[in-house]
This record gives C-alpha cells, sequence and structure tokens, in this order.
C-alpha cells in the first residue's frame, strides 16, 4: 500500500512548521512513503522508501529503493513498528545533501514531507577531482540516487575516463551507483567510460547474473557478448533447463538462436517422448520455425503409421498440411 495521499495531507498540515524553502528553481516538493513489508525478498534491517517530487517548473518523478533502517538517522525500529503510530523526524546524509524529513510512521509503514539541503562543498569537492560543479538539480539528484565522492573516486580507481558532472547523474538515475561499478568491477568488467557502464546495467548485465551465468558454464565472455545474451532471454535457468535437456557447452550464439526461434525446454521434452531425441539444435530450430508443433508431429505420424523424419515433418507443414 502506498500513501501518497498521506503524505500530501501531512505535508500540508506541517507546511507552516517547514524550515523557509529554498528559491523555488532548487527546491522541488519531496513527498516519503516507507514501508517495511516487503513484496519482494529484501535484506534483514532494511526498509523500502520511495520518494516523489515535483519540479518548480512542472511535472512529477518517483524513486524507490531499498535503504538500511540504520541509515535513516532518528528514525528506530520501534517508531516504524508503533501500533498507535507516532510523529517521526529523521535524515538520510548524503555526500551531495541531506534530506530532513517530517511525517507519521504506523504498524511498518510511513510517510511524510522532505526538505533537502546541498552540502556545501561537495561541488567544490567534484570540481578539485575535474570533473565540474553541478547545477542544484544535478546535486540533488546525485543525493536522491547516494552517488558522490566515493562513486567519482572508484571510478578513478578503476581507470575510468574522466567523467562529465551530466555523466554522473547519468549513471546515478540508472541505478549505475557504487554497489553496481564495484561489483562489476570485481568481476573484471570495467568498462572504460561511464557511458558503458550505464548501458550494461540498462541492459540488465548486473553482477548477479554475470555470477548466475558463470554457474552454468557461460564463462570468459565480454560485456556485450553478456548484453546479447541478456537482450535475447538467454538467463540460467534456461541454459540450466537445456543442460539437463542433454544441450550442455553450448555456445554464446548457439543459445541466443534457439531462445530467438522458440526453442523450449518443453517443446524439447515434447518432441523426446514423441521419439525425436538428441535432435541437433539446428534441427529443433528448423522445426520451430516452420511450426511443426507435438500436435502436428502425432498427427502426421498417425496418418502414416510411422514415426517421419525431421525434413519430411518439416516439407509437410510447409505445405500448409493441418
Amino acid at each position: 500500500m502506498r500513501l501518497f495521499a498521506a503524505a500530501a495531507a501531512f505535508a500540508a498540515l506541517v507546511g507552516s512548521m517547514a524550515p523557509a524553502a529554498a528559491p523555488a528553481q532548487e527546491s522541488p516538493s519531496i513527498l516519503w512513503t516507507l514501508d517495511r513489508d516487503a513484496d519482494a525478498p529484501r535484506e534483514p534491517g532494511t526498509v523500502q522508501l520511495d520518494v516523489e517530487y515535483r519540479h518548480p517548473g512542472g511535472g512529477r518523478s518517483m524513486n524507490g529503493r531499498s535503504v538500511p533502517l540504520r541509515e535513516l538517522e532518528g528514525l528506530s525500529a520501534a517508531q516504524l513498528a508503533s501500533a498507535a503510530g507516532t510523529q517521526v523526524r529523521f535524515r538520510l546524509r548524503r555526500d551531495a545533501g541531506t534530506f530532513a524529513c517530517e511525517g507519521w510512521t504506523r504498524q511498518e509503514r510511513g510517510s511524510g514531507h522532505c526538505d533537502f539541503a546541498p552540502a556545501a562543498g561537495f561541488a567544490a569537492e567534484l570540481a578539485r577531482r575535474g570533473i565540474g560543479r553541478p547545477t542544484a538539480a544535478q546535486q540533488f539528484s546525485l543525493a536522491l540516487h547516494d552517488v558522490g565522492l566515493a562513486f567519482a573516486d572508484e571510478l578513478g580507481s578503476q581507470r575510468y575516463a574522466r567523467p562529465t558532472v551530466a555523466e554522473l547523474v547519468r549513471a546515478a538515475e540508472h541505478g549505475a551507483g557504487l554497489e553496481f561499478l564495484r561489483g562489476m568491477g570485481s568481476l573484471g568488467f570495467r568498462m572504460g567510460t561511464v557511458e558503458a557502464l550505464v548501458r550494461v546495467r540498462d541492459h540488465g548485465v548486473t553482477p548477479r547474473y554475470v555470477r548466475e551465468m558463470a554457474a552454468v558454464g557461460i564463462r570468459g565472455l565480454g560485456a556485450e557478448e553478456l548484453v546479447r545474451l541478456r537482450d535475447h532471454g538467454v538467463s540460467a535457468g534456461f541454459v540450466r533447463e537445456m543442460a539437463g535437456l542433454g544441450y550442455g557447452g553450448l555456445d554464446a550464439e548457439v543459445l541466443v538462436r534457439m531462445r530467438d526461434h522458440g526453442v523450449s525446454a518443453a517443446f524439447v521434452r515434447e518432441m523426446r517422448e514423441l521419439g525425436y531425441a538428441g535432435l541437433a539444435p539446428a534441427q529443433l530450430v528448423r522445426l520451430r520455425d516452420h511450426g511443426v508443433t507435438a500436435d502436428f508431429v502425432r498427427r502426421a505420424n498417425s496418418r502414416a503409421g510411422a514415426r517421419r523424419p525431421v525434413e519430411e515433418l518439416v516439407r509437410l507443414r510447409s505445405r500448409g498440411e493441418p
């Protein structure tokens, strides 16, 4: 359950008590909701923090992430779990600035309003590293997505090309932050530029995906080869299923071709049950390309009173045999 309506009401209630706002062009209106009840598994001690911010010039954006409860300074587990509900104040500190938040929590959920204060020395530190000075909007985004000086320094340690501020913001907004950068680097993937790092992240190649693929024997591939596998739906589960059916050790291109042409584990099992075990990947692809299904094979073989060869099945189907 999301509590944006409650957050809006609370923000209106405490508006007169809030600190004086920064100039409109620099201070988006920020609402937060918090939920410890996970729809998906989450690390112990973390909460789901969702932030909705309305830009002064119009428009609305949302951001959600799992955050350790200890990072929300001033908010305790007891307050979050309060059965009757309680007013809360907490701070979320980032290199680029601090979010000072107020609101209400009850039974593992909460909502309220935040003010953002940019860190005074952050722009100077980025400039000292040769990256440049962020605008107010850029600094807000870097704080919101928790991309700061440690990220910039890790890029240097991994010998990435020096980024621009805009590239840092792009990495932040695309989820290619410090944890992702370090995780990929520890696996030997140092893409050299922030643009390449973001591209890999955008295509779903994560440290977890790399490890899962390595566990099923897909190792030694470059980042672009993994992007291709990911783009074509080749998962560790698919590789594992195929290996279990006798198709282990296939190279990446064969896996992509099978996946693209609809050769699934279910199709392979059906063909095996009909007496077509041990077909080559190319034969399976050819059958699928010509619309040969298990039902069609049963009918064709029943009419012939025998098991027809693969090429004959393809010819029959190509001629429009039902």
